[in-house]
């Protein structure tokens, strides 16, 4: 094929597959994919590429010949497997689509490629040659044509709502890899679980989209619901059972963090600290405090001893722990809010709680005397 009919596929294959994973493309990568398109020429001379890096295809092309090595699966999986810890998801998306589409298009000629090499097969597609598109051809022509028509409104979709993508993820419906396509790319955009299940104590039906909040354990994960947050995952061990579970991506939101410690405080005082917080997005408190008396709220805030853990903890909770005094605070604070939005530093001062009950306060002894006052 010819090099602006590569080009025009490899966009439009890095386009598909980002639809498919739910990945929004841009037009850098786009052309990424266009330029990777290019690659598997290496091994002839005359090609665009070729006469680039002539150091490079008159060995390829004198050793291995056209359409083999470079045209190959074998050589796609080494490329995808050296630039997935170099490149972004996007960019890696980009190369691998771009590069994999030209043997894959090249397949559709008469002469085909060794897609199988170091095994000497012709891969072609189809099977009956006389339907195959042969170079500078009108078939070649109008496939192009197509394909450019195509890809317009799949990247618009693709761009504008990546929520309405995975479609490979919606088949499958897995959890496990729900959380594990949260871990890849949380922090940028909203995210809501879209999840068949049921209730682990009421076996009642929990199917729905809720917001997640985040992980869960090692493989579950935590969502809000209208009864407060729920744990998912594949087991007895959650709040919710997950027999299809798709992680959506959602509407562009950064997260911000900012650090509170003291020795001690009081919830009114870290109420006050937080308030700042409040209309610029979703707040949540991860981390650990001391204090006495407190009643396990699971999953947000569990109770050992007097060791509490805080685990994506709303600011409206604080609200029902009283005046009771909090120690040893170190509090991480979660802040999702919308692109170009300022975040605040925040300042918890310390704060000496007195643990004497307003009610005993009168008859407590002042200058060695019992007062009496009232």
């Amino acid at each position: 094929m010819l090099t602006p009919t590569h080009l025009v596929i490899g966009q439009t294959t890095f386009v598909a597959v980002s639809l498919a994973v739910s990945h929004a493309p841009s037009w850098p990568e786009a052309c990424l994919a266009a330029t990777a398109a290019l690659l598997p020429d290496l091994d002839k001379r005359q090609s665009h590429i070729g006469r680039l890096f002539p150091w490079i295809s008159e060995p390829l092309e004198y050793r291995f010949g056209h359409r083999t090595l470079t045209h190959s699966l074998l050589a796609c999986v080494v490329l995808a497997l050296l630039l997935w810890p170099l490149l972004p998801r996007g960019a890696w998306l980009a190369v691998v689509a771009g590069y994999a589409s030209h043997a894959a298009a090249d397949m559709l000629t008469p002469a085909g490629v060794e897609w199988f090499w170091p095994a000497r097969w012709r891969c072609v597609l189809p099977g009956n040659e006389r339907y195959r598109m042969r170079a500078m051809g009108w078939g070649e022509l109008v496939f192009a044509v197509v394909l450019i028509v195509a890809t317009v409104p799949m990247i618009g979709l693709a761009q504008s709502k990546p929520g309405t993508g995975g479609v490979i993820t919606a088949a499958i419906g897995d959890m496990a890899a729900a959380r594990a396509r949260y871990d890849a790319e949380k922090g940028e955009h909203r995210w809501e679980l879209r999840l068949a299940g049921r209730d682990n104590l009421t076996l009642e039906d929990v199917g729905g989209d809720y917001p997640i909040i985040g992980p869960w354990q090692s493989s579950g994960l935590l969502v809000a619901t209208s009864s407060g947050p729920q744990t998912v995952c594949r087991g007895g061990g959650c709040d919710w059972y997950a027999d299809s579970a798709v992680a959506v991506k959602g509407e562009a939101q950064i997260t911000t963090t900012r650090e509170l410690t003291a020795s001690h405080t009081s919830p009114a005082a870290l109420v006050a600290a937080l308030e700042p917080l409040q209309p610029l997005g979703e707040v949540y408190l991860i981390g650990s405090l001391t204090a006495k008396g407190l009643k396990e709220q699971l999953p947000s805030v569990a109770v050992s001893g007097d060791t509490v853990s805080l685990t994506y903890a709303a600011p409206e909770m604080l609200e029902t722990w009283g005046a009771r005094p909090l120690r040893d605070v170190l509090l991480t604070v979660q802040v999702r809010h919308a692109p170009g939005v300022g975040v605040p530093n925040l300042a918890l001062n310390d704060e000496v709680v007195d643990l004497i009950p307003a009610e005993l306060r009168p008859w407590m002894l002042q200058n060695g005397k019992i007062s009496r006052d009232r």
